[in-house]
């Protein structure tokens, strides 16, 4: 129990990410290194192999010196996708009721909705985790918002506006979501991106993050697999 709380503590400081390499000097010349959102089916993707089991597609992480600050910073990115026989309405109703994120994402204390709009919402987030002596939490503001396209498809995208305790210089999260076909039976694909930027990353934190990111990462997404099989089923 206390290795999984080292874990969950080293994991919470960037929520679901997976380090490929720890070169100080590198940075990834991976596109989705700098993307802010990712859409649509990767190719390649086996849909049937991924029904209620969520994959990771690709990752990369690195450790490296900003040249303005000369501050050691962690940086990368993870995208996962998975397919759920549950209606996508109920996915992107639980994905957009960000006060309620407490109640069912992991390490999200407190969720607090600043100002919100029919698309935008900005919200105060509180996120940590303290057990057998191990404590970290993250006191953060962001702005996320909801696209609907012509295709069915929905997008809810994240981005980090301040950082209230100075730990992060960027992070952005995406939540992608499309109906799907598989043997005559509509279904919800999920396309779950996150890309923190941790500012002075512990000693560390790379080695625990490259055994045990990916599957708190898949966790995340069956967190909100799990939510919205709750909500379809009570109604």
């Amino acid at each position: 129990m206390k290795r999984n709380a080292m874990v969950a503590a080293a994991f919470l400081t960037a929520i679901i990410v997976m380090p490929a390499s720890a070169n100080p000097g590198a940075k990834s010349p991976a596109p989705e290194a700098s993307a802010e959102r990712l859409y649509g089916i990767p190719e390649g993707v086996d849909l049937k192999r991924i029904v209620g089991k969520p994959r990771l597609v690709s990752t990369d992480y690195f450790v490296f010196r900003d040249a303005a600050s000369d501050e050691r910073r962690l940086g990368g990115y993870v995208d996962i996708v998975a397919v759920y026989d549950i209606p996508m309405e109920y996915f992107l109703e639980a994905s957009d009721d960000f006060a309620s994120y407490p109640s069912f994402v992991p390490y999200i204390i407190e969720a607090t909705i600043l100002s919100k709009s029919d698309s935008t919402s900005r919200i105060r987030y509180h996120s940590g985790i303290k057990f057998l002596g191990i404590s970290v939490s993250y006191d953060s503001i962001f702005e996320a918002t909801v696209e609907l396209a012509p295709d069915g498809s929905a997008m809810v995208g994240s981005r980090l506006v301040e950082s209230l305790d100075d730990a992060e210089y960027e992070h952005y999260t995406s939540t992608y979501l499309c109906p799907v076909t598989i043997e005559g039976k509509t279904m919800t694909f999920v396309r779950y991106f996150n890309r923190p930027g941790i500012k002075r990353p512990s000693l560390g934190m790379l080695q625990v993050l490259n055994v045990f990111a990916s599957g708190e990462g898949k966790r995340q997404v069956e967190a909100f697999a799990d939510e919205a099989a709750r909500r379809a089923a009570s109604r």
